[in-house]
């Protein structure tokens, strides 16, 4: 009985992930052509082939189907940074590990919507604005274990944070202004950037 309840509790989460990415997909399918204000959540329902109702299960807001991966995402962002080679350079491993969650070279025309999305609808800016506090937090976590876990380091390891992350912003704005912008060449630039000035800081706080 406990084999056949778990292999049912497995098929029912395939089809509610099916079903997600579904309503995912319906969702940038319609924000690409006709943006986010103009789409409801009839319309994304029913490119999905769902109802209203099947969509408020999966997501409580429109803006939540622009970021649907953000639990996963801060969740690869910390196994990343956790398995990172100690040895490397901090920012080195930040690098490496935003890229590998975000991993723009795998779908770029779904982060140039969701910069676009963000720069055109202030909602959808606000509730990025909310999602990258948790993605700041998990690197200013692995900052502040870097320094030392004291008060001090905390303070410095959410300025480091903020420093990353505003850069990221940055990017983010540019891919939204920039037609035909290659999101993995504008997250190595902003890396780039931002190297000399944390490297620099960072060597100065733990001298």
């Amino acid at each position: 009985m406990a084999t056949t309840t778990t292999a049912t509790l497995t098929l029912r989460e395939r089809t509610r992930a099916r079903t997600r990415r579904e309503i995912e997909a319906a969702a940038f399918a319609l924000f690409a052509t006709q943006g986010f204000a103009r789409t409801t959540v009839e319309q994304i329902a029913m490119g999905a082939g769902v109802s209203p109702r099947t969509f408020f299960r999966h997501f409580p807001t429109k803006e939540d189907v622009v970021f649907a991966d953000h639990d996963l995402s801060v969740s690869r962002l910390r196994v990343a940074l956790d398995v990172a080679d100690p040895r490397q350079p901090l920012l080195d491993r930040i690098r490496t590990a935003v890229l590998v969650v975000q991993d723009p070279g795998r779908n770029p025309q779904r982060e140039l919507t969701r910069a676009r999305l963000a720069s055109e609808s202030p909602t959808v800016r606000a509730h990025l604005y909310g999602l990258v506090e948790a993605f700041e937090t998990v690197v200013a976590d692995a900052v502040a274990a870097e320094l030392g876990g004291t008060d001090e380091a905390r303070a410095q390891a959410h300025i480091v944070a903020g420093v990353v992350f505003g850069a990221l912003r940055g990017a983010r704005r540019a891919a939204a202004s920039i037609p035909e912008a290659n999101p993995e060449r504008l997250l190595d630039e902003t890396f780039d950037l931002v190297d000399h000035g944390v490297t620099d800081y960072l060597a100065r706080v733990t001298e």
